[in-house]
């Protein structure tokens, strides 16, 4: 992590307001609960915002923010909000405001915030502000714990941490996935419909770290009402998405779903469900929501796969971008999307392999009795049989590699075959 303000851990202390800009996921809830534990619950304020609109709100929110006196009380918080080019001036400008007017103002993240190469973090640091960037894949809440967090408050970090899987769902952890999942859908209708409920689950998160998320009311009854939401979205996607194959090695499809508009914070949970059913890499292409000359655009790789989605996001030229290697959003003109899928495929034919993530586990040998090596046998992590290296070598001389090829509607799985009987490969003039 760095910073560039060397702000002292042991000496800070928190002054008695603040408000917290948070991200709308797990993670920035979770972070802006930690920070929250710092402060008075009464005297601090949440306001939950992406990367698009944090400029807004936070242009809005400083117009009340004159009063210099107060403002020697105050702290402000930018956490896990990524920051774009489209907006960046404006929240320069802010945030120079701010502490022209002396508010302290923290900017916790890892998203590598970059646009044509060049960082976009200079412009916070040339404000002022006290910049606080993990390693890219780590979660915000994990750079927040080590700042502002205690004891009381490694739960948030694990669960912002798993929630943006800087830390594999393990069976170390598997007690929190029922409530972790339950979360993540409440937290993402939440976001999409009643930006209250995350200001409520947030204040509730910093009263009880260890509330039991599998038996919160609130949280059980936003979470049903997302998953049946995502479920119909998926069915519908399946039914009526048309798929483009853009490249082969690697695999990278195009989706295009243009006849609905309520998708909300469910099209990077449908982009990943995809990128698995199909291992390839996803690029959903959805209307964009207040802007009828424009396209969503959410890329999403497969757990296979390690293609670096940031540079591949970032062919578009677009100033309403950001994301992470894993995962990538972006907002672009109609005319200019062609363009971004032309180069995209241009830019597959110049990778170089491997493209797939080594997930096969290490193989371990342990001494017998009388000293010999036993093999210990080997469990396929695709299927329930067990063999060792050398039984596993004499089936691949008759079986041989066989790389499944996409055809007409051939890149779905068996699973989603019976739903996907409508979707079709479809040539890029076809998009418009």
């Amino acid at each position: 992590m760095t910073n560039n303000n060397k702000t002292n851990k042991e000496n800070w202390t928190p002054r008695p307001h603040a408000i917290v800009f948070g991200d709308e996921d797990v993670d920035g809830v979770c972070s802006a609960a930690i920070v929250g534990r710092r402060y008075d619950l009464d005297n601090v304020e949440f306001i939950f915002v992406n990367a698009r609109s944090l400029g807004p709100k936070l242009n809005k929110r400083i117009e009340t923010l004159s009063d210099t006196q107060y403002n020697k009380t105050l702290d402000v918080f930018i956490v896990d909000v990524g920051i774009n080019k489209a907006n960046i001036k404006s929240i320069e400008e802010s945030v120079t405001y701010l502490v022209e007017h002396n508010a302290r103002v923290y900017y916790f993240d890892s998203h590598s915030n970059k646009y044509k190469g060049k960082p976009l973090l200079l412009y916070l640091r040339r404000a002022n502000a006290h910049v606080f960037h993990g390693k890219i894949g780590s979660a915000a809440a994990s750079i927040v714990q080590d700042f502002l967090g205690d004891d009381q408050t490694k739960r948030l970090r694990l669960l912002g941490a798993l929630s943006d899987r800087e830390i594999r769902l393990t069976r170390r952890y598997r007690h929190e996935k029922g409530g972790l999942r339950a979360l993540q859908a409440a937290v993402a209708w939440g976001a999409w419909q009643d930006k209250v409920f995350l200001d409520k689950i947030t204040r509730r998160l910093i009263k009880n770290p260890q509330i039991d998320l599998e038996s919160d009311r609130d949280i059980i009854q936003y979470a049903i009402k997302a998953n049946n939401h995502r479920d119909n979205l998926l069915r519908h996607v399946f039914r009526r998405g048309k798929v483009l194959e853009i490249s082969q090695t690697p695999r990278i499809l195009a989706v295009t779903v243009l006849d609905r508009d309520d998708f909300g914070k469910a099209r990077g949970t449908i982009a990943g469900r995809l990128a698995g059913e199909w291992g390839a890499a996803i690029i959903l292409i959805t209307r964009a929501v207040n802007d009828n000359n424009a396209y969503a655009v959410t890329v999403r790789n497969s757990y296979a796969h390690k293609l670096d989605l940031e540079a591949l996001g970032q062919l578009s030229r677009t100033k309403n971008s950001g994301g992470s290697k894993g995962a990538y959003r972006l907002t672009i003109k109609k005319d200019n999307l062609l363009i971004f899928l032309s180069k995209v495929q241009a830019w597959s034919r110049d990778l170089t392999p491997p493209w797939l993530a080594k997930n096969v586990p290490k193989q371990y040998f342990k001494k017998g009795k009388r000293g010999k090596r036993n093999k210990k046998r080997y469990k396929h992590p695709r299927n329930n049989s067990s063999h060792t290296r050398s039984e596993r070598r004499s089936k691949s001389q008759y079986a041989g590699n066989k790389e499944r090829k996409p055809t007409n509607g051939s890149h779905q799985t068996e699973s989603s075959k019976s739903t996907n009987s409508d979707s079709e490969v479809v040539d890029l003039t076809d998009l418009e």
